[in-house]
């Protein structure tokens, strides 16, 4: 049985992330899913003009893509985790609480909305 673990988040953002450029997103990305214990296997990035950034880390465990909306001073999150071979639920949720505190000063479980699929 495979189960999936989507978490998604609007997180308006603090003012550093302004001065970022689109290899910050990935390293901020990347060192947060190290720090989850899960496997980064690849990344892309892009910067639009006159501005924006979107930034995707591929793991073995599936995903996570970012979207920089500096005109609204936001940022979008969608975390994807399937549990292949274990439960993976508690690196999902410990990945949101890192990228919330590196992106944003909100208080992270209001922001974020979950859902599983089983099969």
């Amino acid at each position: 049985m495979i189960k999936s673990h989507h978490f998604s988040a609007i997180l308006p953002v603090q003012q550093t992330v302004f001065n970022w450029q689109k290899t910050d997103f990935i390293e901020v990305l990347k060192k947060a899913a190290d720090t989850a214990e899960l496997t980064v296997v690849g990344e892309v990035s892009f910067a639009f003009q006159p501005q924006g950034v979107s930034a995707v880390i591929l793991l073995a465990e599936s995903h996570i893509a970012l979207h920089f909306w500096p005109e609204e001073s936001k940022v979008t999150i969608d975390i994807h985790i399937c549990d292949y071979q274990k439960d993976n639920l508690q690196k999902a949720q410990f990945l949101t609480q890192l990228l919330t505190q590196e992106f944003s000063s909100c208080e992270y479980l209001n922001n974020w909305h979950y859902f599983s699929i089983d099969n």
